[in-house]
């Protein structure tokens, strides 16, 4: 199984010196982990949850701040579709299928940039990140909701409105048309970084 990196390693530059030129870090993601990805229905509302195994290796990134927008290159996710369960197979088998799966199995999340609340303090507020859906790449910004820190890791959570039709996706309509899946998508998260020694 492909291992998948964090999709908005927030966390880990949140006590690194304010520096305009680049720097690097190393960081993990947590088992704690968690990402979904939630619609509805007509009828009913589902939940598709992460199965995948997360990255154990460290991460390393090299990040730049200017004011307050840190760039970050080097973060990327890969998630596998048909690592996603969403309760019951005939939605796992619907989802897997509206999503393109067989030719495109991964969603791909690139964080490019972080805009922090305060320029005099690393406190993020929101991501923009790249997503990349059954071959086609959308841009957003991502609104962080939660975000706590210890001394040897830190949590971040928040979620995204998407819509397939963005992706070129037609939401599925199973039972012969009876129901009608909404078009939009929540993308929620809950990331556990662990901090890493970079030597």
């Amino acid at each position: 199984m492909k291992k998948i990196l964090p999709t908005l390693l927030i966390p880990a530059l949140c006590t690194l010196p304010v520096l305009t030129q680049a720097q690097s870090g190393k960081a993990r993601l947590s088992d704690e982990s968690k990402l979904s990805i939630k619609g509805k229905s007509n009828v009913n509302e589902f939940s598709c949850q992460s199965e995948h195994e997360l990255q154990q290796d460290s991460l390393d990134f090299t990040y730049s701040i200017q004011e307050d927008t840190v760039t970050v290159h080097g973060v990327s996710l890969s998630l596998e579709i048909d690592q996603f369960d969403c309760g019951k197979r005939a939605i796992n088998r619907d989802f897997r299928s509206t999503l393109k799966y067989q030719e495109h199995p991964f969603i791909e999340i690139i964080l490019n940039e972080l805009v922090l609340a305060d320029s005099s303090e690393i406190v993020p507020q929101q991501a923009l990140v790249t997503i990349k859906i059954a071959g086609v790449e959308q841009q957003y910004s991502v609104p962080l909701h939660s975000f706590s820190r210890s001394e040897e890791q830190f949590i971040a959570g928040g979620n995204k409105i998407l819509y397939m039709t963005d992706f070129g996706l037609t939401p599925p309509s199973p039972m012969f048309g009876l129901i009608k899946v909404d078009d939009e998508l929540d993308i929620q998260f809950d990331l556990v970084i662990r901090l890493q020694p970079y030597l």
